[in-house]
Parts: C-alpha cells; structure tokens; sequence
C-alpha cells in the first residue's frame, strides 16, 4: 500500500529507531548496548516520508521490469520498503478476525562501509495487529531491530523478510501456478498467527507499469504492486485461546526513497476483495488543506486477474461518519466510494471503530466489509482501510 505501512527514516525514525540502534551500527566488535524504551508515537507522515535526505538515495524516476519471484525480496539500495499482508479471518467456531503484518525495512546510509558482523545500515520495524471482532478489541504489537548477526533481514531466493522471530517465508509451490505458497508467522505474548498464504491472481502492477507517482514532483515516487487474493488458512491465537481459520488476504509491495510532497498529509488507503471475485485497490493522498491530491489513484482487479489504472477522478469517496480517538485526533469511520467507470457504488464501515496503532507511527489501519453493487448486481466484501496523518502528537498543531 502507501502503508500501505510505510513510514521513514529522516525525522521520527532517525530519531526513534538510529537513536535505539546507534551504538550497534557504528560499533565492529561486540554486542550492541541495550536499547531503550520505545520513543512516544507520532502521526507526521510527511516528516518520515518526504523529500529531506533523497539526494544520497536512488529515486524512482522511471519504469522498470518487474520479475517474480525475484522482486519479493529486498532491494537494499533504496531507502524505505515494506512487505505490507492485511486479511479477514473465520475461526472454524464462527468468530471473525482481522489481521495486519508489516515488516519495514529503512537504509540509514546508501551503503555499507567497511565489513563486520555488527555492522549494518538497515534496519527493520514490524507491525501486527489483531482485530478481535466479537469481543471488539484490537491488538497491536511492534518491534524493531538492525539486520546484522541475523536479528533481521530479507532474502529473495528462497523468499523470505523477517524480524526475529516475525517472518513471511516462501513455504512451497501453488497448484494453480498464481506464484509460491508462503507461510506467515507472528506471536507476542497471548496474540499470535501462524497461516499460509496462496495466491489465487497473479501480482498486479499499481500506477504506470508499477511506477507509483506520489505527487507531481519528480523522485516521489515508488514501485508498487499488489496481490490482492491470497487464499489463508491457519491458527490464530488470542486471549489464551487458539482458533483454526480461514479466508483471504492481500499483499502490498512498495520500494523506494521518496513519496510525500511537502504540501502533503497522509492518505487514505483501501484495499477490498468483492464477493464477486473482483478487487480494488485506491489510495486518496490529502493534501494539507484537506482537498485530494491529483496524484491520487488506484487499481480495478476483475474477476479475472485483468487490472486496469484508476485516476484520482475515476473515483468519488464521501465520508459519512467520523471516529474520536480517545488518545486525540479524529477519523472517518464509514465511506461511500463509488467507481462510476465500472458501476460500482459501495459502502464501507470497519468492523470496529478503535483500531488505531500506537506504534512509532500513529495511524488507524483495520477490517472493514462492504455493502453495494457492481453494475446491476449487489456485492458485499471485505477488505482493509488505513488512515494517516489525522491524529495529531501532543502541542503539535499542525498534525
């Protein structure tokens, strides 16, 4: 997604993440002091993915090939990436979950000088919640650790991104030949998710041949593509009780070193699976005034696999509800989003309203459904929202 999960290194992950991993990265022999406690959140997007520091990075300029499964592994040499999995879950007993696994991966410098096992300039971040729906709680989680002595990494052959003892691993072949089977894990304390993930369509290619415009500025920009059907089906843990479940999920995939303009917020990100087999993907990026930017836009999945790009003006969203953070800050809670191109017109609600992430990013990311029509024919569906920079830090005016 933009996510996506999604968030950089140049303000508040220099100075949340280098300052727990500084002594680390400089150090060439020996164990790294310990880390102290996490730093408070905050909710500036455009401080941690903006343009400051891009000029020792490679920008996204132009259109590349893209090649499977080589293009799931890392790609070190840009600045900020993610491997970005939401999905909704039934327990085989009938409760209903959401879930979220983001592992990030930030470069602190554009290279590695000098070689030791202590030593590394990335580092890792990841995210997992947990929407328990019937007893309406939502669980979040976090970690963050430098790649070296195998803490953290990402590989592409065979594939796999982790984060202790957090991973997204290749795990075997697909019957259907969409790509590799891949397994998911993720436990803290009592919440926990062990699946496997089989792609039912083939990866999609977001923006112009997978070249993602943030803004009109050259270099804001990113590589992007998603595969928005994975068939899941595992165990999920929670509150002392484990669950055997099943259902879909959707991967978003983005690299590069630069997305936000200076005249940007945060977004508003959706990701959602129909009941009739199509998806569709649209992120509506907010400018500082609260209009959209013209550089929002999107992916329409058909049943089929076939994707087609999606302008800002292709879709019409009106906000119908809003939320209250208790922690500050407000959000929209219930959409109309209408696709008048391909006769869609749908309502999306979250299955909870609190799903906000206190985490080093402050956003709101959760399960939604969906209630509408596509042409003459209703649909419903589920999916996944996520929300960035409405919440504002404490004395911070300007969110």
């Amino acid at each position: 997604m933009i996510t996506n999960i999604k968030k950089e290194l140049l303000a508040i992950v220099i100075t949340a993440i280098v300052g727990i991993l500084y002594v680390a990265f400089r150090a060439d022999t020996g164990p790294a002091a310990p880390a102290p406690a996490a730093p408070p959140s905050s909710s500036r997007l455009s401080e941690l993915l903006g343009q400051d520091g891009t000029d020792v990075f490679p920008l996204v300029t132009e259109v590349r090939p893209f090649r499977f499964p080589a293009d799931h592994g890392p790609h070190p040499e840009y600045r900020n990436e993610w491997w970005y999995v939401t999905g909704n879950l039934d327990a085989a007993t009938g409760e209903r979950f959401g879930f979220e696994l983001t592992i990030f991966r930030f470069a602190l410098t554009p290279s590695m000088p000098g070689a030791s096992g202590w030593r590394t300039n990335q580092v890792y971040v990841g995210h997992f919640a947990i929407t328990d729906v019937a007893e309406e709680r939502f669980h979040v989680r976090q970690r963050y650790s430098r790649s070296s002595l195998g803490l953290a990494g990402a590989s592409a052959d065979p594939f796999a991104v982790w984060i202790e003892d957090w991973s997204i691993r290749a795990a075997g072949r697909n019957a259907n030949a969409a790509g590799d089977i891949w397994r998911l894990r993720a436990r803290d304390g009592d919440v926990g998710l062990d699946v496997t993930l089989a792609p039912l369509k083939q990866p999609v290619l977001n923006g112009v041949s997978g070249l993602s415009k943030k803004s009109a500025e050259p270099g804001n920009a990113s590589y992007y593509y998603s595969v928005s059907r994975l068939a899941t089906s595992g165990t999920l843990q929670v509150g002392g009780r484990q669950y055997e479940v099943s259902g879909l999920s959707w991967l978003d995939r983005e690299w590069g070193s630069s997305a936000l303009s200076t005249e940007q917020q945060g977004w508003d990100w959706f990701a959602l699976q129909l009941s009739d087999g199509s998806d569709l993907m649209f992120y509506s990026l907010r400018r500082r005034d609260g209009t959209r930017d013209d550089a929002s836009a999107g992916t329409w999945i058909a049943a089929d696999g076939t994707a087609e790009y999606l302008a800002s003006d292709d879709v019409t969203i009106e906000i119908l509800e809003h939320w209250d953070s208790p922690a500050g800050g407000r959000y929209p809670a219930a959409w109309s989003l209408d696709v008048p191109r391909f006769g869609v017109e749908l309502t999306v609600r979250p299955v909870i309203t609190d799903q906000e992430l206190m985490t080093i990013v402050r956003y709101w990311e959760g399960a939604i459904d969906v209630v509408g029509r596509h042409g003459r024919e209703p649909v419903g569906g589920r999916g996944y929202v996520e929300l960035t920079g409405y919440a504002e830090r404490p004395g911070d005016e300007s969110g």
